[in-house]
Order: C-alpha cells, then sequence, then structure tokens
C-alpha cells in the first residue's frame, strides 16, 4: 500500500484543533498493531507509517491560529511535495474571509482538484466553496455557518447536522473536533475498519454513535 502524502493548509486565524486534530489522528495511524504499541516509546514516528502529515502556508511564513498559537510551517506553495489528500482548516469568520478572498490561494487549491481526496474542517468548506470545488455537492459545515455557506452557493445541499458529509473526493466536516472525526473516516476508507477503529482507542477518542448518520458516500 502506497504511502500518503497529507498536506494542511495553515493560514492566520485558523483554528488550531482543525489543524492539530486531523494532523494526530492520521499521523499516529498504523496499518499493524505492533506498530503503534512501538510508538509510545519511540522518540520519532517510524517512517513506515501509511500517512505522511506536513504544513503549508502560502510563503511558508509562520501563522498564529485563532487561539493565538503560533506554527512554522513545513512548506509554501512553490516547495510543497505532491499531494495525495489536501486538508483545509476553518477558523474565525474574519480570516476564511480574507483567504477566501485570496487569488493565490484560490488557485492553489484548484490545482489540487484531481488528487485522491481534499478535504476540509469547519468553516474551511468556505474556502473550498470559494476556490469553486464545491458546486453541487452535499456538503457539510460548522452548525452556526449552516445557514449563511447554502445561501452562498444555492448549488449546494448543505447538511448541517452531519458530522462527515462525503461526495465524490470531497469530504467536508463539522465544526472543531468533526476533524478528528473525518481524519478517523479517512483511516477508515483508506486502511480500513480495524484500523480505524485501533487508531481512535489509541487517542482515547469515543467516536459519536451518530458520527457518520447521513454520510454521503462517493
Amino acid at each position: 500500500m502506497k504511502r500518503r502524502q497529507v498536506g494542511i493548509f495553515v493560514y492566520d486565524g485558523a483554528d488550531h484543533l482543525d489543524i492539530a486534530g486531523p494532523a494526530e489522528v492520521l499521523s499516529l495511524a498504523s496499518k499493524y498493531k505492533t506498530e503503534q504499541l512501538l510508538m509510545l516509546y519511540q522518540s520519532k514516528l517510524m517512517p513506515t507509517r501509511p500517512f505522511h502529515v506536513c504544513t503549508i502556508s502560502a510563503a511558508g511564513q509562520p501563522i498564529q491560529t485563532h487561539t493565538g498559537v503560533r506554527m512554522q510551517p513545513d512548506y509554501s506553495f512553490t516547495d510543497a511535495p505532491e499531494l495525495d489528500i489536501l486538508i483545509i482548516p476553518g477558523g474565525s469568520f474574519l480570516a476564511v474571509k480574507a483567504v477566501s478572498g485570496n487569488r493565490e490561494v484560490a488557485n492553489w487549491i484548484k490545482r489540487h482538484r484531481y488528487i485522491e481526496y481534499i478535504c476540509s474542517v469547519c468553516t474551511g468548506s468556505f474556502i473550498l466553496n470559494e476556490a469553486g470545488l464545491l458546486d453541487g455537492k452535499r456538503v457539510t459545515t460548522h452548525h452556526l455557518a449552516a445557514g449563511m455557506l447554502q445561501r452562498s452557493n444555492a448549488s449546494l445541499q448543505v447538511e448541517s447536522k452531519s458530522k462527515i458529509v462525503h461526495d465524490g473526493h470531497i469530504v467536508t466536516s463539522g465544526g472543531v473536533t468533526s476533524g478528528i472525526n473525518m481524519a478517523l473516516y479517512l483511516v477508515r476508507l483508506i486502511l480500513g475498519d480495524k484500523a480505524a477503529a485501533r487508531t481512535a482507542a489509541y487517542i482515547e477518542f469515543a467516536e459519536p454513535a451518530a458520527s457518520y448518520s447521513g454520510l454521503t458516500k462517493p
């Protein structure tokens, strides 16, 4: 099985958990139970893990999350590796509006339209929408932003009560901690149910019974 390269786009005002949640889940996922046990004792993650996660900002510049946490991204748009999975976190409305109106960001996201999965967490769906990747799709977002997203694009079917909606190769998720559910869903899709359950147990995350209710499959 090939190793997936995962890129998380980061920007000023992004929600920290929208970034860290999926990053932790995918980085700690493993194909075998033995690998996961070894992670408890090793200072560095094993190079054989199925997902390699990196962070990317427009110019490679440090960013400050919505709660003030500073972060130094791994790459810029120009030197980032080829991606299999792209994750767009949400953030404050002002931050999301600024990023959505940035043509450089929109063009960079559009260049990834044919990769394996393009994902959003929370209000990150607005950024994908402005890049033109959600037209005609069933999607979700933070429940408080669902009405605004629907009004912004009449072609969307916004499912405000769903934590995850998967339509084609677009996977959108609800508010904040839903990014963890979304990442576990990716693990389930790619590595199977046992790997997803093992990863959830490893991070001691109890998935709600309704996590996948209303899920739209490709």
